[in-house]
């Protein structure tokens, strides 16, 4: 009786520590919250190398003014050193570092640098800086 008591009290120990554990995207969306403001472009998330999913939007903060590139729903493969592009095209010519990517799944946003234009800037990738791989691109209009 005493070992199936214990055991029953394990299980249930564990499962609840499994269900409070939190993943890399939940700290991602607790670090990076969307920013409340105007839409000024929306796309879609497409398969290049690798699937990818979700939806880029481009925010204007009603109250600073800046820019925010929102990923919503976002989901993509896992590689070596992936980063976030903004470019005038899919190729990596002409483009513009947002930062590195902070989850591979989740929702996330990141501030904009003066110098990223997004009506310029349309393609959002998720770059392999290591392997020079295009994983996945949204095209914001």
């Amino acid at each position: 009786m005493k070992l199936s008591t214990c055991f029953i009290l394990v299980v249930f120990a564990s499962f609840s520590f499994v269900a409070c554990k939190k993943s890399a995207a939940d700290y991602a969306n607790e670090a990076n919250p969307a920013p409340e403001g105007d839409n000024i472009s929306l796309g879609n998330f497409m398969r290049s190398s690798h699937d990818t999913r979700g939806t880029a939007r481009v925010v204007t903060d009603t109250i600073s003014g800046k820019k925010y590139l929102v990923f919503e729903n976002f989901r993509t493969d896992n590689g070596p050193d992936l980063r976030v592009w903004m470019s005038r095209s899919t190729s990596a010519s002409q483009s513009r570092e947002v930062g590195k990517l902070t989850a591979v799944s989740g929702n996330f946003s990141y501030e904009l640098t003066p110098d990223i234009d997004p009506l310029v800037f349309n393609h959002v990738l998720i770059w392999c800086e290591d392997f020079s791989v295009l994983f996945g691109y949204a095209i914001l209009r």
